[in-house]
C-alpha cells in the first residue's frame, strides 16, 4: 500500500469517527453523582498519589528507581533527568528524591511550600 493510500485511510476513518473540540465533554458522570471540588489542595493530592502509583510501578519492590528501571516504565522524563533527580549520586532515587524533583518544578502551593522545607543552606 502506498503513503499516499494510508493517508487517504486514515483520513476518512478520522472523518467517519466524528470529531470533538476543545471543551466538550468526552463523558457524561453518573446521574446523581457530585462534581469533586477542584482546588490546590485537591489537585496536588491526585498528583502525589498518581506520582506514587508511577514511582512503585516502575520501582517494583525495592521502592528505589534507577535511570533503567524508569525507562523501561515508559517514565522517559525520569530517565532523561535522572542525574538531577538522584542527589546523593548512588544511582537510585528514592521516592523522596523523585518528589522533591518535581516538588521544584511545581507552581502548586503545597508542593512549593514542600520544596522549600527541603532546601538546605550551607554557609
Amino acid at each position: 500500500m502506498t503513503i499516499s493510500r494510508t493517508i487517504i485511510i486514515a483520513l476518512l476513518f478520522t472523518a467517519m469517527a466524528g470529531s470533538t473540540h476543545a471543551g466538550d465533554r468526552i463523558w457524561d458522570p453518573e446521574p446523581g453523582a457530585k462534581p469533586q471540588k477542584q482546588d490546590a489542595a485537591s489537585i496536588q493530592k491526585q498528583l502525589d498519589q498518581e506520582l506514587r502509583a508511577k514511582f512503585e510501578a516502575a520501582a517494583k519492590s525495592r521502592h528505589l528507581l534507577t535511570a533503567q528501571a524508569a525507562n523501561d516504565a515508559g517514565w522517559g522524563f525520569v530517565a532523561d533527568h535522572f542525574d538531577q533527580i538522584d542527589g546523593n549520586h548512588d544511582g537510585y532515587a528514592s521516592f523522596d528524591e523523585v518528589q522533591a524533583f518535581f516538588d521544584a518544578r511545581s507552581p502548586l502551593p503545597a508542593a512549593i511550600t514542600r520544596a522549600a522545607a527541603k532546601v538546605q543552606v550551607v554557609e
